[in-house]
């Protein structure tokens, strides 16, 4: 919505009509030509700062390029000084302003920056105030919105919330392509919970992301007349969801309300380089990720990308060598290794002293000392346990297979006396017949002889059986007949 345009805002209560007053505003402006003034609410940086990636190497900077503003320290892509060339395009240039009696104060267009990460940025906050007398008539009128420029590379954060805290408000923020509000409602003190955002006396809603612009604009039913004595004042804002949570009337009530947000909730802003996709950008000439690191697309909804240091590498990928090795082995606290640690490329490796066993590592086998008691020995148990076992499955395996071979020979033992076989012997071993006239052929004999028994083999058929051509080892042509059955009385 643009700055003139009309809002309607309804929560079951009479509609009213909201014309957007633009005031006490914050805005970068796309292409700054000199440092803007500081902004009027200049407020300490937010607690629980992150040490982050692309500030760790000594060098962050371009060479002779300033790194450090007050208490920011300014990593590349980023550069401070508005036209020095001191960052990666002039809308990575940061101002630094020491016309104020205290400590610099780094400015983005005129915002406050209280940190900078790998992939956000933290400026400060805007409220819009309004508060009432005890008769209802308004006495103090604060709008608030924030432009970040439509050709910059911020966006604000899906981090963010928008907030209105008060009894009797209703709060509208308008971006571009995007408006969307709350109310809150509460009559006593007994209305209202702490810690939940939920209407009554708070509420928040989400906010998409890829805004680059936004204002507040509020509303009142009743003036505050029915909470004016512990909630003269309502509020709306947007800020990191984290660094807020409602503490029920005592914000209610609090003078200084206004105030805390501002010194304690920050906006949180996205940020990333160009507009073009990862892929896309790994063609052109200006591409800026260096040596082991790795292109990010952006997820903020407006293009671009950042670069990321490999695992096991640190730095800034975006200036100088690029992203260097992580030494793990330094420091113990880097590294699981119980007692030798080798550093490599992205890595590490752990062992042991000559004449230790183990793999070398706290949480796994660590480092065994030869004939240690301390220690039960697993590896030799493991190793015996394994000889053990696979001698039982062998030992066990002959066995079956021996007992199941002798069961077999005596199986055939009794076929070939039922068969007749020790009729046949009796008969070779008499007068009737001698070794070298009659031999006993095994079966495996008898079905190489006849090629399996195979039909052009077949010299008859009778009644009784098959008679085959067989063919011995030593050329002989013999005769061999293959019964279909066996009568008892038949054996002889």
């Amino acid at each position: 919505m643009q700055h003139n345009q009309v809002a309607l805002f309804s929560f079951q209560l009479p509609c009213f009509m909201l014309i957007l007053t633009l005031a006490t505003a914050q805005i970068i402006p796309s292409n700054t030509t000199s440092p803007p003034p500081p902004p009027t609410n200049t407020t300490s940086p937010p607690t629980n700062a992150t040490t982050y990636t692309i500030t760790k190497p000594a060098n962050i900077t371009k060479p002779g390029c300033p790194k450090q503003c007050g208490n920011l320290t300014v990593p590349y892509p980023f550069g401070i000084g508005i036209g020095s060339g001191c960052g990666l395009n002039p809308n990575f240039e940061i101002s630094c302003d020491t016309t104020t009696t205290d400590s610099p104060t780094p400015l983005i267009g005129n915002i406050k920056i209280y940190d900078i990460s790998d992939a956000e940025m933290r400026i400060s906050n805007t409220i819009n105030i309004k508060c009432y007398s005890q008769t209802g008539v308004l006495i103090q009128d604060e709008p608030a919105w924030t432009g970040l420029g439509r050709s910059s590379p911020y966006s604000f954060s899906s981090l963010n919330r928008f907030t209105v805290v008060g009894c009797d408000d209703g709060a509208i923020m308008n971006a571009l392509n995007f408006a969307n509000g709350c109310p809150t409602a509460c009559r006593s003190t007994s209305d209202v919970t702490k810690g939940r955002c939920m209407s009554s006396g708070c509420c928040q809603i989400i906010i998409p992301k890829g805004l680059k612009y936004y204002n507040t604009s509020m509303i009142t039913t009743r003036n505050h007349s029915l909470s004016w004595s512990f909630n003269p004042c309502g509020y709306s804002f947007l800020g990191e969801a984290s660094r807020f949570e409602f503490q029920g009337v005592e914000d209610l009530s609090d003078v200084n309300f206004a105030k805390k947000i501002m010194d304690n909730v920050p906006i949180v802003l996205d940020w990333a380089i160009g507009n073009l996709t990862c892929v896309e950008a790994r063609e052109s000439n200006d591409y800026a990720c260096l040596d082991n690191s790795q292109c990010v697309d952006s997820d903020t909804g407006i293009g671009g990308y950042r670069c990321s240091c490999n695992s096991g590498y640190e730095g800034n990928p975006y200036i100088g060598s690029g992203c260097q090795d992580i030494d793990e082995c330094a420091d113990p606290n880097t590294n699981s290794c119980e007692q030798i640690c080798t550093n490599t490329p992205g890595s590490y490796n752990c062992s042991c002293p000559e004449g230790f066993s183990g793999d070398g590592r706290k949480n796994d086998r660590g480092c065994i000392a030869p004939n240690s008691n301390s220690e039960f020995p697993w590896i030799k148990f493991s190793v015996g346990m394994s000889v053990g076992f696979v001698s039982l499955v062998v030992g066990t395996t002959w066995l079956y297979f021996s007992i199941k071979k002798r069961k077999i020979i005596k199986l055939r033992e009794k076929f070939f006396q039922q068969n007749g076989g020790l009729l046949l012997k009796q008969r070779i071993s008499s007068n009737e017949g001698g070794v070298e006239s009659t031999k006993i052929f095994t079966v495996a004999e008898l079905k190489k002889a006849t090629n399996n028994y195979a039909t052009d083999r077949i010299l008859g058929r009778g009644g009784n059986g098959i008679v085959y051509k067989g063919i011995l080892p030593d050329n002989r042509i013999v005769a061999i007949k293959k019964s279909k059955f066996m009568e008892e009385e038949q054996i002889e």
